[in-house]
């Protein structure tokens, strides 16, 4: 189970954080990937060359360094461009202040985040409002009491227990931090698909493939209700072009119903042993076939 450690600026005054954390972790036989080293924004106003450089340690050592508190003050971007993040925690002030003003900086900051390869977390996310919002923006992790309020370490194995919430491994746990950095608030038709090689199982689905499909409601319709029936020629047909996309080999299907047109494009954005995951775009092709 991983767990951050926040760093203030006296700590590195007074100390070497690294050299400290390193000997409790060969003390404790644990692995520097369990380990996140978050730094509050207020921290890096002061001697920026030894926090860059602290930071720029942390990283090489092996461990995740996530900024707290961004947007809180008012030189966010300025670090961004400074320092070296694995992840920002976009500060609950915008939770707060939940309105459409909160809603547009957020959007460009997931945004900006993906575009530099720095994964998103969200504080205060107390809502289900918040959490679709944020899920549809492609913000990957949330922190808050929308799930549960701060528990001792007994009472939060029994909430996991009886929610039945599944822990991810460490191949997992990679295997979605690169599905994390894909720009998901897309003005393109975007869904996400998870292949298992004889299941597909749509995790994500934006406004603007909802919107696409609806111009050709037969073939899609078609698509959905027999692409994970065996015996169901579409089924074989979409395998059998999702495996060409797994091996490189193909980029793009259309499918025909009713003389209307759908073309679905796909690219693998990340592995596992078991599976891929596949970014999707539709596009309503009928007119192109019509001409």
């Amino acid at each position: 189970m991983p767990v951050s450690i926040n760093l203030s600026r006296a700590d590195f005054q007074m100390m070497d954080p690294l050299t400290e954390l390193n000997q409790a972790m060969r003390k404790n036989g644990l692995r520097r990937s369990l380990v996140y080293v978050e730094i509050t924004e207020s921290a890096l106003s002061k001697d920026v060359a030894g926090l860059k450089q602290a930071i720029h340690n942390f990283r090489q050592a092996g461990y995740e360094v996530w900024m707290d508190d961004f947007g809180s003050g008012y030189s966010s971007l300025n670090y961004l461009k400074n320092f070296e993040f694995d992840e920002i925690k976009l500060d609950m002030i915008f939770m707060k202040d939940f309105d459409e003003a909160s809603k547009k900086i957020l959007t460009a900051c997931v945004k900006m985040a993906k575009d530099l390869g720095i994964h998103t977390l969200a504080e205060g996310v107390e809502t289900k409002q918040q959490l679709d919002f944020l899920q549809s923006i492609g913000c990957e992790r949330i922190q808050g009491f929308y799930y549960s309020k701060p528990l001792p370490t007994g009472e939060f194995a029994k909430l996991v227990a009886e929610k039945g919430i599944e822990i991810e491994n460490r191949q997992q746990s990679k295997f979605y931090q690169c599905v994390g950095l894909v720009d998901l608030a897309s003005d393109k038709p975007t869904c996400l698909a998870l292949d298992d090689g004889s299941h597909f199982r749509l995790l994500y689905v934006n406004e603007e493939f909802q919107k696409e499909v609806k111009r050709a409601p037969a073939v899609f319709k078609q698509i959905v209700n027999e692409w994970n029936k065996p015996e169901s020629e579409i089924a074989k047909r979409l395998h059998a072009f999702a495996k060409k996309v797994d091996q490189g080999e193909a980029s793009y299907f259309d499918f025909k119903q009713t003389e209307q047109y759908l073309r679905l494009s796909a690219q693998k954005i990340a592995r596992h042993e078991n599976y891929q995951m596949l970014l999707i775009n539709a596009s309503n092709i009928t007119v192109q076939y019509l001409k």
